[in-house]
């Protein structure tokens, strides 16, 4: 038998991946009435001071949020992973998501995988080695291309799911409502093209 370490894709190995979406194009992620509004978010009507001014907004908002969990779900099917220091647009930016009115026009997180290697690049099998393709036809050779095209799916993923929405003729406490999301403006090239990977280089320190 063989002796010795030896790496194995069940192995705690993390690898932290820094995502960023830029939703600035309002043609592709539309911020006018409609299934394609709300861009994506984490943010919850409720995480605000001041809930949505109308309930055209407050649906708009449901939507971004059931984006951001349609992404958490995609990611969690590439392996284990953590979704850390989230922040919406910089702060130089001048639009930070500052009420509940406003649709974000930048997204970015860092997600790591404790288990990067469960992140096939087929997107098919644990450890296979035969490269496969994005949902734009193009190679995913390296985990962040694959993270990539997982967020991009997310993101284009039409859902329709129950939230808790604000209305303003109702008040506190927001209506259960059927919210229906859909592919926004974008082509698939154009919406990968939203969305950056890069994977986030680690130095170990010993005293």
């Amino acid at each position: 038998m063989p002796s010795g370490f030896q790496n194995a894709v069940d192995q705690l190995q993390a690898e932290m991946y820094k995502v960023i979406v830029d939703m600035s194009n309002t043609t592709y992620y539309p911020t006018a009435d409609g299934n394609d509004n709300g861009g994506v978010t984490p943010n919850s009507w409720d995480a605000f001071t001041t809930p949505p001014s109308t309930l055209v907004l407050g649906k708009a908002r449901a939507r971004g949020n059931i984006r951001f969990r349609n992404i958490v779900n995609r990611l969690q099917a590439l392996g284990d992973c953590q979704i850390r220091d989230i922040t919406m647009d910089s702060a130089s930016s001048g639009n930070t998501e500052a009420t509940a009115d406003t649709q974000s026009a930048t997204l970015q997180f860092t997600v790591l995988f404790e288990r990067p290697l469960f992140a096939a690049l087929t997107g098919s099998a644990i450890g296979a080695s035969t490269v496969g393709n994005d949902i734009n036809g193009s190679t995913m050779d390296t985990t962040a291309k694959v993270v990539r095209n997982a967020i991009t799916q997310g993101i284009r993923d039409v859902t329709t799911s129950q939230a808790r929405v604000y209305n303003p003729a109702v008040g506190v406490g927001g209506t259960q409502q059927s919210i229906t999301v859909t592919t926004t403006g974008a082509t698939i090239a154009q919406q990968i093209g939203t969305v950056s990977v890069t994977q986030i280089d680690e130095s170990t320190l010993f005293n």
